[in-house]
Formats: C-alpha cells, structure tokens, sequence
C-alpha cells in the first residue's frame, strides 16, 4: 500500500514520527497458524495489525449464518476500531484462512501523556489515509451490480489471491453459493 509517493511497511512511519520511543514496549509479532482467530466478535479493539504473510477473513456471524466482510492479506494494515482509540468491540471475527504473520501494534502508545499533539495528529491522518484507501477498494468491487462484473474487479485488484482462498469463503463475500461458484468454474466462467 502506498502514501505520498513511499510505500508504507509495518509500523516504521510511527516511530519515525516519534524517535524518543522504542517500538519493542508498542509492538508484537504475532504467528497464526490456519483457523485460529486474530481477533473474536466482540473482543475489545485495542491494536493495529500488519499482515507480514499470510491470508486472514474478517466476517461477521450471527443467528442466520455468516458472511465475509473482507480478506486481509501480506502487506495490508488490519485498522479496524482505530477510529474510537480502544473503546469499541469487534463487530467481526479474524480467521487465518493460512499460517500468518503479524505485527500488532498496541494502541495504547497514543495515550502515551507526553507525545506531542500535532505530531499524533499527523499520524492519525495517515492511518485514516491507509484505512480509506483499503475500504474504497472494497467498496468499489462490492459497488458492481453484478456478479461477474464483481469477480472481475477482484481478480483485476488482487491477482492470483482467489486461487489462495477457499471456495466458501469467496460464495460468502460474493453473496453466492458455493455451489453457483462451481458451476461457473466448470462453465469456465471464472
């Protein structure tokens, strides 16, 4: 993902902001292995995630099944509940669709009492930057009426990632079966 003309790694950019602090007391590096959960439904939102490697789905379950909001994946910022500064619950659950590594960054360093105010203030309107980005591209797969036309735009945004998902999790972010998508496959439709 890229900002301002310098593509944006991990956490760097906030240290860069603030050289007095070490990132080690801030942040983790987290190894998943394929189904288990970076973040459960409802679990408080209190760090900012980096995908190193790996594959993971956000989705939401409730009494009438679940659907696939989104997948994040190597080289993405996970910023969901950045917006209300550890104070609000998942709405999603995070599943490695593969083994993944993370780096989480604890959200609690911008409580830190003595950080300059403007310079937070310039980092905040970075990952809102990041965040905005990342979710105009979902929406502008999610935007297309039909379902080709929203496969098409997924296989054009993210080359080669579908094959890395499995075919249920693409019918319930696509909104379709799994076995529509099989049949489509062998139409040689996708």
């Amino acid at each position: 993902m890229s900002f301002i003309g310098f593509v944006m790694k991990g956490f760097d950019f906030v240290f860069k902001r603030f050289p007095n602090y070490q990132s080690a007391p801030w942040m983790d590096v987290i190894g998943l292995k394929k189904g288990q959960l970076l973040l459960a439904q409802g679990q408080v939102l209190a760090n900012l995630f980096w995908i190193e490697s790996g594959i993971l789905r956000e989705y939401h379950q409730d009494g009438e099944g679940e659907f696939t909001n989104s997948f994040i994946f190597e080289g993405n910022y996970y910023l969901t509940g950045f917006y209300f500064g550890s104070h609000l619950r998942s709405s999603f659950t995070v599943e490695a669709l593969e083994d993944c590594k993370i780096i989480s960054f604890s959200m609690g360093f911008f409580q830190e009492r003595d950080l300059d105010h403007q310079l937070v203030l310039d980092v905040f309107k970075e990952i809102s930057m990041l965040k905005y980005q990342y979710n105009l591209q979902w929406k502008l797969i999610n935007g297309k009426k039909l379902f080709l036309e929203k496969w098409e735009s997924f296989k054009q945004a993210y080359p080669g990632l579908w094959i890395r998902i499995p075919q249920k999790h693409l019918a319930t972010y696509f909104n379709v079966s799994p076995q529509y998508l099989s049949k489509l496959k062998t139409e040689r439709k996708l």
